[in-house]
């Protein structure tokens, strides 16, 4: 069952809302203006001080554990004592991190993904995607990615088949004669959906592969269900 976090926000905020809508994936958010009547309070609070009326009310919730979303000056004269605050522009990653670590609840935020590509669009938009969900270590190269191996051991790697120098298979391959590595699992990342070259990935007995231009939440999905599977 997923930790309830109550979000009082008397006014719409782009920045605080989308934020909130992030973190339903791991906690059940309860939507709540400050006039409302609340009669069970859960352990977390959000509050949106966009417009925020409701000070007093808040300073009475002492066995809750109080965020603040807002400017910096908003979060310096709400007056809330204890209150913790998360300032624009919020990191919806490391805010998940920090509830799940309060709750208890480890989630998925505590997979570590090692993304290897050498397209460095790829490379941000697949960090930025997935660092909502998974702490994501970049390597632009198989020679990097082999070095951030050495003093890091992630839950995943995403590996890009095509690379200069040192290409997918090759990395594979190192991984896979190194005892510290060799039962990482590894999905490759790949350009190409003929049936040759997917035979090509296929002999290599990856735990598994996918298209470099699926959409982000079908990558999500993917790799949410190799999770879940293991």
């Amino acid at each position: 069952m997923k930790e309830k976090i109550l979000y009082v926000s008397d006014r719409p905020s782009m920045g605080a809302d989308m934020l909130m809508k992030s973190l339903g994936d791991s906690f059940e958010v309860m939507n709540v203006r400050s006039g409302d009547e609340v009669k069970h309070v859960p352990g977390i609070v959000m509050v949106n001080l966009a417009g925020f009326e409701g000070a007093d009310k808040v300073r009475n919730l002492t066995t809750a554990k109080v965020f603040l979303l807002g400017t910096q000056a908003e979060i310096d004269s709400a007056g809330i004592t204890g209150a913790t605050g998360i300032a624009k522009p919020f990191n919806a990653a490391e805010v998940k991190a920090k509830l799940l670590s309060l709750s208890g609840n480890t989630g998925d935020i505590q997979r570590t993904i090692l993304l290897v590509d050498d397209d460095a669009v790829m490379i941000r938009t697949l960090r930025e995607g997935l660092s909502t969900s998974y702490k994501v270590l970049p390597a632009n190269s198989g020679a990097n990615a082999l070095k951030i191996l050495s003093r890091a051991k992630p839950d995943l790697i995403l590996l890009d088949y095509e690379m200069p120098e040192m290409n997918g298979p090759q990395v594979f391959e190192s991984l896979r004669n190194n005892p510290d590595t060799a039962k990482i699992p590894v999905m490759f990342l790949t350009a190409k959906n003929d049936s040759e070259s997917i035979a090509k990935i296929e002999t290599l007995k990856p735990e598994g592969h996918m298209m470099k231009t699926l959409p982000l939440r079908e990558i999500k999905d993917m790799i949410q269900k190799f999770f879940d599977g293991k």
